[in-house]
């Protein structure tokens, strides 16, 4: 009766230490998948407040030795007094940071690095396509600065900054304001001094071939890019436009206009397309941009007293459109006397 009695206690008490470990395994492990749960939405939460809510300042990237302060497009940025390793975000701070003598460890590409900088972006890791800049790319590249403009770059610019100082010019140099950028790019590399002789020789080169052309203002230039059939024009207020301008050429009264940088315009408005001379932009990156040879060919384009004078320039898109920096637009300017001179 005794011994029937005490066993009872003891199977209760191993049958209750079964369950204890066993309610207590499970308990663990539900907290730790909780925990990592917990953790994952923390992160998803940090990184959506980090888009709505875009500092002022540098949050967190730390830069090793003294710096200096950039007043830039989004606020103020420390960056370091001589940048290592910089990722640059659009084409323009990538042309302004070679033409400084400076190679980014990292660069966004359209499709490629542009062809007219030669070998010195052979050692360039891309870092996204066009404007989807890779975050995690950026990272492991471990940058001491990061340069771009604030159209393609403002939404993730919390998050860059996070990573290392991170410097935006207030527009992407399309607009013909591109000096005003190379300027911020080159203070930001601590080049300013350097980027002034430049802005200074290729004031230079453009004055030299302004002199060139006798009669430079009876020019009247044209400037397409068809896509698809459909004719997109570049004003006086784009990248090219303002090269154009500094070496007083004149341009057809329908892209005169300074307050878009590109309009489209209707293939039967021929007359709004013509000109002088025609440089047409031609680019691999996107489909249906066209070449010389099926441009000139065109039943429509063939109408073109440019097309009949046969004064039609195939240009690249990643010089004349996207480079929109000091090494660009010094290259137009070859561009046009490569055209232009020869039937002067």
């Amino acid at each position: 009766m005794f011994q029937s009695y005490a066993r009872k206690p003891a199977s209760r008490t191993l049958l209750g230490t079964l369950l204890g470990t066993l309610l207590g395994t499970l308990s663990k492990t539900l907290a730790q998948r909780f925990a990592q749960v917990a953790a994952v939405g923390l992160l998803l939460s940090s990184c959506q407040a980090s888009s709505n809510n875009l500092s002022t300042t540098n949050p967190s990237a730390e830069p090793l030795g003294p710096t200096r302060t950039i007043e830039h497009a989004i606020g103020t940025s420390q960056v370091p007094i001589a940048p290592a390793r910089v990722v640059v975000l659009d084409t323009a701070p990538l042309d302004a940071a070679i033409a400084l003598g400076i190679t980014p460890v990292g660069s966004i590409a359209y499709g490629t690095l542009p062809t007219y900088l030669g070998n010195n972006v052979e050692s360039i890791s891309i870092v996204g396509d066009g404007n989807q800049p890779n975050l995690e790319a950026i990272l492991q590249l471990k940058p001491d600065l990061i340069l771009g403009s604030k159209p393609g770059t403002e939404k993730i610019y919390a998050q860059l900054s996070q990573i290392a100082p991170t410097v935006l010019s207030t527009d992407s140099g399309r607009k013909g304001d591109w000096p005003e950028h190379f300027r911020l790019y080159a203070e930001a590399l601590g080049k300013s001094e350097q980027a002034e002789q430049l802005i200074q020789n290729y004031q230079a080169q453009a004055e030299q071939l302004k002199q060139q052309f006798s009669q430079a203002e009876t020019l009247e230039i044209s400037v397409l890019s068809p896509f698809d059939g459909q004719p997109w024009t570049y004003t006086a207020g784009s990248f090219p436009g303002a090269v154009l301008q500094d070496i007083g050429l004149s341009r057809n009264p329908a892209q005169a206009g300074t307050r878009r940088y590109a309009i489209k315009l209707s293939q039967e408005a021929l007359n709004k397309l013509d000109g002088d001379y025609i440089f047409l932009v031609y680019s691999s990156y996107f489909p249906g941009s066209l070449k010389k040879e099926a441009f000139v060919s065109d039943p429509i384009w063939s109408q073109l007293n440019a097309v009949q004078q046969e004064n039609v320039c195939e240009v690249p898109n990643e010089t004349w459109i996207a480079g929109r920096s000091i090494l660009a637009a010094s290259q137009i300017l070859t561009d046009i006397e490569q055209c232009i001179a020869p039937a002067d």
